[in-house]
């Protein structure tokens, strides 16, 4: 084994071509480069013809004749050459490649969801495999009627609960591989909660559907279906064929896995170092995120190991040269990310020889021995409306002021400004020193959260008159507030730590200009500056404004913005007043504008 080296020679370098590979483990990493795609394209295609089949049931609701008129429909589109070919290539394609991508596998240690999709996915031939048999096969070879009348008749009551069963089954496993698909991406938190709601209402209006058209069908006169003894005999070796053809398919595939294991464990061994996390000696084959998952080191797979995001990714700091060149899934996520050389997706390489990884992605310190990161499903990047506030002249004050006197002052003024902060429907990220930041707009849409923000200023300020009236005596000198807003795209998300715990943070360019229009206001002599975005997207006028252009660190241009003497006012419109169509600043006293220049750095004391 080639000894490891210092870590910063090893970041540098360069990421050679790969050698060659040959047998059975090299055929299988080939397949699992493009198998993802077919599983997950004919995956789609079986979920939606489950949900028209099911939306189908759903209509039984209205009766038999409307299920009969929805399934005409639903007939053309899958009953037609392309529909069919689509179906069954699916139904045959997506099982085979899913228990590919199980043989994979090197370790059974996985997250719950994932146990749960694979047991769906091996239970649903036992009840389908009868359904699709008793329907469409016995239809085309004998004609048998396949209509709503005729197969709720022979569904309701002895099959109805096996039927709902298969349903539940076949749509939990789809919903399943849907929603983890797409929990990574930032746009699918806008449509996940009627995700979820649709994902609950078509399996059970589909039940309710199937129920009422079933006792329907089964009061109508209809002649009684006779079976014959070879279309008996033809069903039950058709399922025996068609349960045996699924079922030894496994067996095959457990065998090899069972051969696999029992060459590997008798075969060579490889060292993997995981940086701070020790070294292990184990047979090759593994992924690197299988080795993670069988040692217990905790790592973040937000996909479950499927290559459709990035937070398993690793630096190979030795043994690089001797791995494979990246799959075409992994080399198009490594440029999206802008991975540097040497930065691999674990899900993706299976080391043959020697290899020293590190986690780039920080994993939570706290977890338990075999218990795998887990990133917030909540994270992401959102339009928020950040507010940024803090005590002026805060030193000068507490150099006056009994330490005793200061802390309860303190305290009282923090809980004025939770109060005013929750009432908006905000939440606070963070208090440092005399001063505070707070996010708005986490539900609902921006122009709520703006609005929300605003009006919390206005109460933040008058909390802050007030106190002033009820410690006036006490106070060397009065107290004041500045505070900055700004609405724009914010990361938000929950960081843990040992000592710290969980915490809800905001991160972004929109704090960092929110905290800089906080600074401005010292230098504007206003309580309150408020971002020309922030105004735009409350959708209101504001009374009592002076127009600002403030400066912006890492910004060529000023920012427009609005101070405010005072507390925030909606502006009053007289009753003549034509409504306007864009949110315009105005008030009762002319509007000014200044040009606020950015100070160099911070001098003397706040004013």
């Amino acid at each position: 084994m080639k000894p490891f080296d210092e870590v910063d020679q090893r970041m540098n370098r360069p990421q050679a071509a790969g050698t060659n590979r040959t047998g059975m483990s090299a055929g299988m990493d080939q397949v699992s480069s493009w198998s993802r795609d077919i599983r997950f394209v004919s995956g789609l295609i079986l979920l939606t013809f489950a949900t028209t089949h099911f939306l189908n049931h759903a209509v039984g609701i209205l009766g038999v004749d409307a299920m009969e008129k929805v399934q005409d429909w639903r007939y053309g589109l899958w009953h037609s050459w392309a529909g069919t070919v689509a179906l069954y290539g699916s139904l045959i394609v997506h099982p085979v490649f899913a228990l590919l991508r199980v043989v994979q596998r090197r370790t059974f240690k996985m997250p719950l969801r994932e146990m749960l999709q694979i047991a769906l996915g091996l239970a649903i031939p036992l009840l389908l495999i009868d359904h699709i048999i008793s329907t469409r096969i016995m239809g085309i070879y004998f004609g048998v009627d396949e209509s709503y009348r005729s197969v709720l008749r022979r569904l309701w009551p002895g099959l109805a609960v096996t039927q709902s069963l298969l349903l539940l089954l076949v749509w939990t496993h789809g919903i399943i591989g849907i929603h983890f698909m797409l929990r990574g991406r930032d746009s699918y938190r806008h449509w996940r909660d009627p995700f979820l709601l649709g994902a609950i209402l078509i399996p059970l209006l589909a039940i309710i559907g199937f129920s009422v058209g079933a006792r329907e069908a089964e009061r109508l006169a209809m002649p009684a279906e006779l079976v014959s003894d070879a279309q008996a005999a033809m069903f039950a070796r058709d399922v025996m064929w068609g349960k045996g053809g699924f079922y030894g398919l496994v067996a095959c595939f457990l065998l090899f896995i069972g051969i696999r294991e029992i060459r590997v464990r008798t075969t060579r061994q490889i060292t993997v170092r995981f940086v701070g996390h020790g070294t292990r000696r184990l047979a090759p084959g593994p992924t690197v995120l299988e080795m993670f998952r069988r040692f217990g080191i905790p790592h973040a797979a937000l996909c479950g190991g499927r290559a459709r995001c990035a937070t398993c990714r690793v630096l190979v700091m030795d043994g690089n040269d001797k791995l494979p060149k990246p799959g075409m899934n992994e080399a198009k996520l490594l440029r999206r990310i802008s991975a540097p050389e040497g930065v691999r997706l674990a899900c993706q390489i299976r080391p043959r020889d020697d290899l020293q990884v590190q986690i780039l992605l920080a994993s939570r310190l706290n977890a338990g021995a075999g218990r795998a990161f887990e990133l917030d499903d909540a994270a992401g990047k959102r339009g928020l409306t950040v507010v940024v506030a803090d005590l002026r002249a805060f030193s000068a004050l507490s150099e006056r002021q009994l330490p005793r006197e200061l802390i309860g002052l303190l305290n009282r003024f923090f809980d004025e400004m939770g109060q005013a902060i929750t009432a908006h429907e905000g939440r606070i990220d963070a208090f440092y020193g005399d001063g505070f930041m707070a996010v708005f707009g986490l539900e609902g849409p921006p122009s709520k959260g703006a609005q929300a923000a605003i009006a919390a200023a206005g109460d933040i300020v008058r909390a802050v008159d007030a106190l002033n009236r009820e410690y006036g005596a006490a106070l060397p000198l009065p107290l004041r507030i500045g505070i900055g807003i700004h609405t724009g795209d914010a990361i938000t998300g929950s960081v843990e730590n040992d000592n710290l715990g969980r915490r809800e943070i905001t991160v972004g360019e929109t704090v960092m200009v929110a905290s800089q229009l906080e600074s401005a206001t010292r230098r504007v002599l206003a309580d309150v500056v408020v971002s020309e975005d922030t105004i735009r997207a409350s959708g209101r006028s504001y009374a009592g404004t002076t127009a600002l252009k403030i400066a912006i660190k890492g910004r060529e241009k000023p920012l427009t913005a609005y101070g405010f003497a005072s507390a925030p006012e909606i502006a009053r419109r007289k009753r003549e007043d034509v409504a306007m169509p864009a949110p315009v600043v105005a008030g009762g006293e002319a509007t000014a504008s200044a040009e606020v220049v950015q100070e160099q750095g911070e001098t003397g004391e706040k004013a």
